[in-house]
């Protein structure tokens, strides 16, 4: 049964804001099952990567999101995401976004259950959002992405993930590659995990560089952020969630934290 869950809670903390830990996970609804999740949450920033310089420049991201996790087959499942994002003086929808995962292999071990998946997607903006200065939403870019996602879960409820990605951007926001790692444990009442993720753009322009971008949509953005998830049902289609997520380094990003929460439905 929690397993069942657990697909909905991590993804609404990936789709929090601008903050990441991987498009997707290695937990499947299973075929007929569906996941709504409502939450939102708020990053704050008191400083920012100019390049890889921090600089004095705050700036508070609020964000309100909307996932679905549906199980087309047992092993083949469908994510769609639109968040609705205010900054400064400025607030609209920002990238919606629908993946795919496929499990192509499931192997039983003496402690626990070994899977490989293969993950697609496509995301892009919804409306014609702000991309410049301090009030900007994002980039307006369509990306594409591919990512293999490797998932060991032990009989216990322990469990540990990895994942690798790809994203080919629309011309003229750099390509970028990522990876994120993630432990936790799913137990009957209640699931944890811990997560470190980064991402490493494809060259691009940095704020405040010595080649100025005429747009923002030029600049590429790299990270390392940390976080973890705690979530707990409240009745067997119900539950909640919170989570927090923090900013280690990064180029052309906010410097701070942030934190999430909302509420799980189950069909």
């Amino acid at each position: 049964m929690m397993r069942k869950i657990i697909s909905a809670v991590f993804t609404l903390a990936i789709i929090s804001g601008v903050s990441a830990q991987g498009r997707v996970d290695g937990f499947y609804k299973g075929k007929g099952n569906l996941d709504l999740v409502l939450g939102g949450g708020t990053e704050v920033n008191s400083d920012f990567y100019a390049g890889n310089r921090p600089i004095s420049l705050s700036r508070t991201i609020n964000n309100v999101n909307v996932f679905i996790a549906y199980g087309i087959t047992n092993k083949l499942d469908v994510n769609l995401s639109a968040p609705f994002i205010s900054t400064g003086s400025e607030s609209a929808l920002q990238d919606g976004a629908v993946y795919l995962k496929y499990r192509i292999l499931e192997k039983s071990l003496d402690k626990g259950t070994l899977s490989f998946s293969m993950a697609a997607g496509i995301s892009s903006n919804l409306t014609d959002y702000q991309t410049e200065g301090l009030s900007a939403i994002g980039q307006q870019a369509t990306v594409i992405d591919f990512r293999p996602v490797v998932h060991y879960f032990m009989n216990n409820g322990y469990f540990a993930t990895g994942q690798f990605g790809y994203q080919t951007k629309s011309d003229p926001t750099p390509n970028a590659i990522g990876a994120a790692f993630k432990v936790g444990k799913a137990g009957s009442k209640f699931y944890y995990d811990l997560w470190y993720e980064f991402q490493v753009s494809d060259g691009g322009l940095n704020y405040l560089g010595a080649e100025r971008p005429t747009t923002f949509k030029q600049l590429g953005t790299d990270f390392h952020r940390i976080g973890g998830t705690f979530y707990m049902p409240i009745k067997e289609k119900l539950g909640f969630f919170v989570g927090l997520s923090s900013i280690l380094d990064g180029r052309n990003v906010g410097d701070g934290y942030g934190f999430n929460g909302g509420i799980v439905l189950k069909r």
